[in-house]
Formats: C-alpha cells, structure tokens, sequence
C-alpha cells in the first residue's frame, strides 16, 4: 500500500514534516530546504498530495485540507505528539459543489447569500443580474474561503483531478511551480484538442509526474463526471452537496504546542529557544530567528542575538491593550478597557473597568458600570484569576479562568479559553462553569483526551489551591 502524501509548507513545515514522515507518510512537492533536510528524492517534486498543510494568515497554527476519510487519522496525529492543539472542522466542503438558493441580494455590494445547507450561507459575487431570490443555483465554495473562515462561493465549477483541473471557461493555466520549472504553453497544445468548447484546464504541479496517457485519461474522466454532474442537477434537492471537496480543519498551536515543535525541529535542525513563537510574530523577528540559526549552524555564540529577541517580549509587555480571548470554537474575544499594568517577576498585574451593565454568571450579582476587575497572570500557568470590587471597592467574587499559557503580542495578551470557569463567592461558595462546553469539545474531536483530563486536573488543583488564597486576599 503506497504511503499517504502530505505536501507541508509555511513556518511550522519542518518540526510537522518531521512528524509526518515519522508517522510513515510521504513528504511531496517540498521546499528546497525542504528537500535538503530531509533528503527527499527528485520523484517526490511532481508528486500529488493527499493532504495540503500551511499557515494560518495569523501564524497561530495551520490550516489542513484533507478528504474527509483522512480527517479523524490526521487528527489523532496531530494530538499524539501536540496534546493542547485546538482542532475545529468546518461544516463546509472546500471545492464543494452545492445546489444552493439565493435567500437574499445585496445590489450596493454586489453580493448574493446563498443557503448551501446546515445552516450554512455563502457569499456569492453576482455577475448575472438576473439572479433573484429563491433561485436554486449550482455553487462551488472557492479555496479562498480558507482565508475568510466562511463560504466564498462561485458558479465557475471546477473539478480536480490529481493532475489537471477542469473548468466551465476558456483559458489554460499552469502552477506557479510548473511555471519556476520552464513548463510552456507549447509544452500542452496536445492535450487542448480534447477539451470541450467552453470548457478550460489548470495544469497542476503534479501534471510532470503523469504519462501523457494518464492526463488523456483523467480529462477524459472528469469530462464525463460533468457531464454526469449536469445531468444530476435537475433530480437532486435544494442544498445537496453534489461532489465532495476538503474538509478544512482549522490547527490552533497554543503556548506548549510551540514548545513542542521546537523540539522537534531542533532534531532536525539548529532551533533556537521559542523558534515557532518568534517566527509568528512578524516578518522582523523572523528574519532574526533565521539569522541567528544560521550562526548557530557555524558555531557562533549566538547569546548577544538571542537577547535581542527577548527584548521584543519586554517590549511588547508596555503596549498592552487588550486581552485576546480566544474560544474553542476559534472565536476571538477582545477584553480591553485596560487602565494599568503593573509587571511582577512572573507575570502581570492588569486593572480593567466594567464599561456595560449586566450580570456576573455563577455569581448573580449585577454588574454595573465602573465595577473594577483585578486579573492576576503568572507566565506558564493554566488559568489566570480575576476578582471583582464594586466601585467603592466591595468585594464581589472572583473568577478563575481556565486557559493555556498566555503568549504576549504586540499590543496583547493571547490565549485559549477551555471553557471551564471557577466561581468564587464571598461566602466561600465555588461553582464551576461551563463543564458541558469541555465535553462537546472532546466529543467533536476539537480537544484530545489528555487536555480533557489536564483540564480537570487543573480545575482540581484550583479548587485546592487557589481559591484560599484568592479569599484571604481580597482587599484592593
């Protein structure tokens, strides 16, 4: 049985590759770093993929787009070797091809919304103005929804082959690296002959792997896959999806994941301390991390360069504005109205003031304007406490957020909440919050077993631990 084939790229792509390949997979279509770390052969450059890795827009993990069948291996790879990595699936088919309708249209953007099934609605560019609403309509979900997190939808329907793409159009594309590699358009006037007027070709990277025979074949075979598309619209429902595409699963690398990472780079490769942050931070503080592993490589002492990179961190700690909360589910919250930090050895000290009315949940008391929040971070823990005073400084309770390691941002402070929140009343009173949110997570595949089970652990320990000491301190 032939390995299954990865093709990894962006930041992470060494430590991941190195995973990967040690899982008994196949690294194709690699860098020339790439190739060299790894000594992938020549017959690996053209090779299809099974499995797409890359980056985030944010560098905070990757995406993967994979068929589904792959999805639950992909994912018990991942959380074998990155126990706190955040997994979350989108309901949507990437290159999916959807009998959709038009539930609304907006003229001034420019923009129909396209119900697509499961709750879903897409966006749609309109290009034919007699488009209204409840029509049915055939709709693939374009690949720049990756970068979006939402459907982008088109009618221009294309259907991959592992070699070519055809689509309803004119026109003959090439790769980019079928185009770095002198591929001409002279190189592919014998396939054209064979396409369907009205209908065009991308010439995939692994378009130099296959026989003539073997492309001949597959633009045969997706010609007829359309014809058989076409003749299946009319029998099929509204909101059907008619060919599958990837599934997306959206990797989020929290604070340990990053650490782990950079240890298995550092098989591979010189890695410096904290590699995979400082490569996410910016194009800056990546082209010195590349500079100091290159010295490193050489045998230079390398400290003096390494300091420089920890000066960012002190740095980055006078800008905080906010604290970016981000859900399971991917969902970032900014807490802001920041008034001081005060740095400690260890962590920070950060006031915050209510600025809208409401309820504390677990506490029942009202919140009210002005309300004064005092957070207490340690770098390293899993949660961080916030107790609450009124605005004559009565004590209100408290809240211990369970969450992994804050990273420090430029202008923020970064983590992951894991749902679980521990209430703490004046009356000594405890509740924990949100339990049913960490199962669906584990349920869904979105948390692995061991961070489950961390996860309680931790609520443990602040139940033992914490708490006390968050009542015998509650003077402002």
């Amino acid at each position: 049985m032939n390995p299954i084939r990865v093709r990894v790229r962006g930041i992470y792509s060494t430590a991941l590759s190195k995973i990967f390949i040690d899982e008994g997979y196949r690294v194709v279509q690699p860098s020339k770093i790439a190739e060299d770390r790894f000594n992938i052969d020549e017959e690996a450059e053209f090779m299809p993929y099974d499995i797409d890795v890359f980056d985030r827009e944010d560098k905070y993990g990757v995406h993967i787009l994979a068929s589904r069948r792959l999805v639950d291996e992909i994912r018990k790879i991942i959380h074998k070797y990155l126990f706190d990595a955040i997994l979350n699936v989108e309901s949507y088919s990437v290159r999916g091809i959807y009998k959709g309708r038009v539930e609304a249209i907006d003229k001034v953007k420019g923009v129909a919304y396209v119900s697509i099934g499961d709750g879903l609605i897409g966006t749609l560019k309109l290009h034919d103005e007699s488009l209204k609403i409840g029509d049915e309509v055939i709709v693939q979900v374009d690949k720049i929804s990756v970068v979006f997190g939402k459907p982008i939808l088109t009618t221009r329907i294309g259907l991959a082959g592992e070699h070519v793409v055809l689509f309803r159009g004119e026109g003959v594309k090439l790769s980019r690296r079928l185009r770095i590699k002198g591929v001409v358009d002279d190189d592919l006037k014998s396939y054209y002959d064979i396409l369907p007027e009205g209908f065009g070709v991308i010439f995939r990277s692994s378009f130099k792997s296959a026989s003539k025979e073997d492309i001949l074949n597959e633009i045969s075979n997706l010609i007829r896959k359309y014809e058989e598309l076409q003749s299946s619209v009319k029998s099929s429902p509204v909101w059907s999806l008619l060919v599958e595409g990837y599934s997306l699963m959206n990797v989020l690398f929290p604070h340990d994941s990053k650490i782990v990472l950079d240890d298995i780079r550092r098989k591979v490769t010189p890695t410096v301390s904290s590699h995979h942050y400082f490569k996410s931070l910016g194009k800056l503080q990546s082209n010195l991390v590349d500079k100091i592993e290159e010295a490193m490589k050489l045998g230079f002492n390398v400290e003096n360069m390494v300091s420089e990179l920890e000066h960012f961190k002190r740095k980055f700690i006078g800008s905080i504005k906010f604290l970016e909360h981000v859900k399971l589910n991917g969902e970032v919250v900014l807490l802001g109205n920041i008034e001081f930090v005060r740095v400690f050895d260890g962590g920070l000290e950060i006031v915050r003031r209510v600025k809208s009315p409401g309820i504390y949940d677990g506490l029942n008391v009202a919140r009210k304007v002005g309300d004064k929040i005092l957070t207490t971070i340690r770098f390293g823990d899993w949660y961080y406490v916030s107790k609450y005073y009124s605005s004559d400084g009565k004590f209100i309770g408290a809240y211990v957020n369970i969450n992994t390691p804050v990273e420090i941002y430029p202008g923020r402070l970064r983590y992951i909440d894991l749902a679980v929140d521990v209430c703490i009343k004046p009356d000594c009173e405890i509740k924990v919050l949100d339990l049913e949110i960490l199962d669906n997570a584990l349920r869904s595949g979105v948390i692995s077993e061991r961070l489950y089970e961390f996860i309680h652990y931790v609520i443990g320990e602040v139940k033992s631990n914490v708490v006390n000491e968050v009542l015998n301190n509650t003077v402002l």
